[in-house]
């Protein structure tokens, strides 16, 4: 009977990660350090020259329905999952591992979901996320930071509802007039406020 290959280590694949993004980014002229102990919700602090970004560190050799899948929350005792919010970091590095492609991504455009679905092979023509690939000039723009992803939706997910038209920037509200409401009367009291009505 052939002994079954060993489970991946998630622990040691998500340290093979951050040394990874070390080597990517200094190789560009990025300075990086890394705080001391994991108490931090970001794994690095990288200087672009212009500012300091909190980087968080994600990693994912699973493919799944076309695209690898990360999960960009964390976990607090006694809470369920939470998404990462600007507070906590400025940006998330997804390393997709078999392809040793990077998606660099600021954190207003994780939103609130709790899973991101990227293909790098392809395979979605509304991929979500495919401008931040291997988008290391984020970082030379602090400006990126701020705007959420405007492509469309993923393809695991719905199509959002049309929008309203708009005017001057501002939603139009389209009114349905109400039918105006009779009530109905039997033909005794009709026939009397008619008589009343011709007197």
């Amino acid at each position: 009977m052939s002994a079954q290959p060993p489970r991946p280590n998630s622990k040691r694949t998500g340290e093979i990660s951050e040394a990874a993004f070390l080597h990517k980014a200094v190789s560009l002229g990025f300075k990086v350090t890394k705080p001391w102990g994991d108490s931090e919700r970001y794994d690095f602090v990288l200087d672009s020259g212009a500012r300091l970004w909190r980087v968080q560190i994600k990693s994912t050799s699973a493919l799944h329905a076309g695209g690898y899948q990360i999960q960009p929350i964390h976990y607090v005792y006694g809470v369920k999952k939470l998404a990462y919010t600007s507070d906590e970091i400025d940006a998330l590095a997804a390393h997709i591992v078999p392809l040793d492609v990077w998606y660099i991504l600021p954190v207003s455009a994780l939103g609130s979901g709790t899973s991101l679905r990227l293909f790098p092979d392809g395979g979605c023509k509304t991929a979500r996320f495919e401008h931040h690939r291997e988008a290391w000039d984020l970082f030379h723009n602090p400006q990126i930071a701020n705007l959420a992803s405007t492509e469309p939706a993923p393809c695991s997910e719905p199509d959002a509802p049309p929008e309203p038209p708009a005017l001057g920037g501002l939603p139009v509200i389209v009114e349905t007039p109400i039918p105006h409401w009779k009530p109905m009367l039997p033909p005794l009291w009709a026939h009397h406020l008619a008589r009343r009505k011709n007197k």
